[in-house]
């Protein structure tokens, strides 16, 4: 199953397969109000809640108060009194120069001002890793359950949770230790049928589950297939290379060293997306008595591996199975532990 494909679908995939930040785009390709507002609700706000409205005005108005106060801008009456962010949106799509660049420049800073709130949130909530790992559980299976429903190729889906020694341990091989951030405590795999099902899988989860903006810049890996190999292969996507906002000869810039205990022999898809949990009023009452609270939407580090179903037969054997795996880090954190040369 190939799935057809939009411009702005092949942008948002290569975003998170790449590792990109969305700060380093000049355009966004949505083509109307209700792609806009799509994008508004898998970032965990209803476009037709009168709260929700108020809240992402607000957004709007403080990134543009940011940028009028630090660095002089003057914004035009088409920004500053847009009638939502799918509306800034549009604009950041195209048409006008000067509105473009405008929108863009307002939707970035409220995806940080968003951020920001989602991550205050966070720290004042009462609330166990367990149980916020379970509601984000509770939201993949579902996006799964529905993918699988649409036809998607799934062959396989399995979540899992770090145990306490797996943290320590991943966190004594890391270089800065206890200070290291942990991006892997949750995890979830997907197995397709195919290599040219991923692409069309990371679309989806892009568009359903998580924003494809919150991924984690520089923590994206891919071991199993070239992405421009992919476009040229599918002649309709290759008609869009001249549209892409990122040359493709830059397409590897974002890849960092990959894990040293990994086998150069295992193959994968990886990638680290801050995923949203909205809160409603029961959790709130439980995780937030009291409280006033600048959002309803907290963000959890979360990653995805996605491999075909011929990789992931592969990866169980030899070199690549994860018996090594493990056995090879924890011979390194012991020779890190006992100072051996």
């Amino acid at each position: 199953m190939i799935v057809k494909l939009s411009l702005g679908d092949v942008e948002r995939a290569r975003l998170i397969l790449r590792g990109g930040s969305v700060l380093d785009w000049r355009r966004l390709n949505v083509t109307s109000l209700a792609e806009g507002d799509a994008i508004l609700r898998v970032n965990g706000f209803d476009p037709e809640n009168q709260g929700d409205r108020a809240r992402l005005r607000e957004i709007r108005l403080s990134a543009i108060d940011y940028l009028e106060r630090n660095f002089g801008f003057d914004f035009a009456p088409e920004i500053v009194n847009a009638e939502s962010p799918s509306n800034l949106m549009l604009l950041a799509a195209g048409g006008e120069l000067l509105l473009r660049r405008q929108a863009c420049t307002v939707l970035k800073v409220m995806h940080v001002v968003h951020h920001v709130d989602a991550r205050e949130l966070k720290s004042r909530l009462n609330i166990s890793d367990r149980a916020i790992y379970h509601l984000v559980e509770e939201k993949t299976t579902r996006a799964i359950r529905e993918m699988k429903a649409q036809g998607y190729p799934i062959i396989d889906f399995q979540s899992s949770r770090k145990t306490h020694d797996s943290i320590i341990t991943k966190l004594l091989s890391k270089r800065l230790g206890g200070r290291e951030p942990l991006y892997d405590s949750i995890r979830f795999r997907i197995v397709t049928a195919t290599i040219d099902e991923i692409v069309p899988v990371v679309a989806y989860l892009g568009r359903h589950l998580f924003p494809f903006h919150f991924t984690v810049p520089g923590e994206s890996h891919n071991s199993i297939f070239n992405f421009k190999d992919f476009i040229r292969r599918h002649p309709r996507i290759s008609k869009m290379i001249p549209e892409l906002q990122v040359d493709l000869m830059h397409e590897d810039e974002m890849i960092e060293p990959s894990n040293p205990d990994t086998s150069t022999k295992f193959k994968t898809v990886s990638f680290i997306v801050e995923l949203p949990i909205r809160l409603d009023e029961r959790h709130l009452e439980v995780w937030a008595p009291g409280k006033k609270l600048p959002s309803r939407v907290v963000h959890v580090l979360s990653e995805f591996q996605i491999v075909d179903q011929a990789s992931n037969i592969g990866n169980k054997n030899g070199d690549a199975g994860h018996d090594r795996y493990k056995a090879r880090r924890m011979a390194n954190v012991k020779k890190r532990l006992l100072q051996e040369k």
